[in-house]
């Protein structure tokens, strides 16, 4: 039987139009990706997400747009046979913040126009879960 894992992070997209960008980090693999993290106990998969972006990148004024995916995945840790979920959702960064980059977690972190974003982002499916953030986001009527 499987153990349980849980991860849980986010896409963080600022401003609109040609000044749109998405934040990526490359992380200790050295593949550009989102935020994310282990849930701990007590903690939501929200919770969490807020919690790992603040740690790993420095930013603490994000709002929620949304949930925009649980991905399941078996994979191998230590000849364990692990079932992880990953938690994502979409935020937006709001006013400026200097980023933070958390050395002993990940490598870089940068912030890049969409088109970009999609050219960097490396894990399988990523691409399509990164799209459709972007799409969300420029389709959000809230944003101001």
């Amino acid at each position: 039987m499987a153990e349980r894992e849980f991860s849980s992070g986010g896409v963080i997209i600022k401003g609109s139009g040609s000044s749109e960008l998405v934040l990526l980090i490359k992380d200790s693999y050295g593949r550009w990706t989102w935020p994310k993290g282990h849930v701990e106990k007590a903690e939501t998969p929200l919770e969490a997400a807020i919690r790992e972006i603040g740690e790993e990148v420095g930013l603490k004024s994000i709002r929620l747009i949304d949930e925009i995916a649980r991905i399941n995945y078996y994979y191998k840790r230590q000849g364990k046979l692990m079932y992880k979920t990953v938690y994502l959702f979409l935020f937006e960064a709001i006013g400026p913040q200097k980023l933070k980059v958390q050395r002993s977690e990940i490598e870089d972190a940068h912030w890049f126009h969409p088109g970009e974003a999609l050219e960097k982002i490396e894990y399988k499916g990523a691409k399509g879960i990164l799209k459709k953030a972007i799409e969300r986001y420029n389709n959000m009527s809230i944003r101001s």
